[in-house]
């Protein structure tokens, strides 16, 4: 009789060839299904995002209304604090405009949970600032707070995602507690110039002096219109000894 002879030892295993092949055809399933139902769109002109690009589109990165206050002195900004608060700086990064893609951007940051727009916008400043003497060497970043309850709502400080972005470009630290709002008050959207002012005047409070003395502060909020707000902020940080202040917003608003 004659043995059969087993070509194939069973010992011997046959793995899946190519896995890593594999695995990234299933990953771009993945995103490719995420990207459906999440799309992942321009903050400012809505348009779906290529790979690379984050939260802001390369065509409108390249098209912002940037104003390059922090060239001059004399800008329109540090002009809303002469003779009301010795403020040592002021700028806006962009200009703002009804209906224009800086206002869509401050939109979804404060209103469609886009906290990643106010990071993105704060980084692109941040460069800038660095090439300007008067703004490179600070020591705190600061934002102008929510009251708790609002803060609670929206989950998130919107001016407090644009400190973020700053300091991590400027490379200083973000103090998003420092500054303390002691009462809730109304939007000042509707309200006339000193209508803002008697809203918020008086309604910060530093918390803890002792680490501000003697330091250089860039006070930041999203948006300056009258800058009374941001007036009122100053004021508190100014009566603790040896501070300066500098401020930086994303947008200027023209009344």
């Amino acid at each position: 009789m004659y043995s059969t002879i087993n070509v194939y030892p069973p010992s011997i295993s046959f793995p899946t060839p190519y896995p890593c092949i594999m695995w990234t055809g299933i990953k771009i399933i993945i995103e490719d299904l995420l990207n459906f139902f999440f799309p992942n769109l321009c903050a400012a002109c809505s348009e779906h995002l290529v790979k690379g690009e984050d939260g802001i589109c390369l065509g409108c990165m390249v098209t912002m209304p940037v104003t390059s206050f922090e060239k001059d002195m004399n800008n329109p900004v540090i002009k809303q604090f002469w003779g009301k608060v010795p403020i040592s700086a002021a700028t806006a990064y962009c200009h703002f405009s009804k209906g224009g893609r800086i206002q869509r951007m401050i939109h979804q940051l404060k209103y469609e949970g886009r906290s990643d727009v106010g990071v993105k916008l704060g980084q692109l400043c941040g460069y800038r600032l660095l090439k300007s003497p008067q703004y490179a060497s600070h020591d705190f970043v600061i934002p102008i707070p929510l009251h708790p309850h609002k803060l609670r709502f929206r989950g998130y400080n919107q001016a407090a995602s644009f400190g973020k972005g700053l300091a991590e470009v400027m490379g200083i630290q973000q103090l998003a507690d420092a500054l303390q709002r002691k009462r809730n008050t109304v939007s000042q959207t509707s309200k006339h110039r000193l209508e803002r002012a008697a809203n918020v005047a008086n309604v910060f409070e530093a918390m803890d002096e002792n680490i501000l003395k003697g330091k250089k502060i860039l006070l930041v909020d999203d948006v300056i219109t009258t800058g009374s707000t941001l007036i009122a902020a100053a004021e508190a940080l100014l009566k603790i000894p040896g501070v300066q202040v500098s401020i930086v917003t994303i947008a200027f608003a023209r009344l």
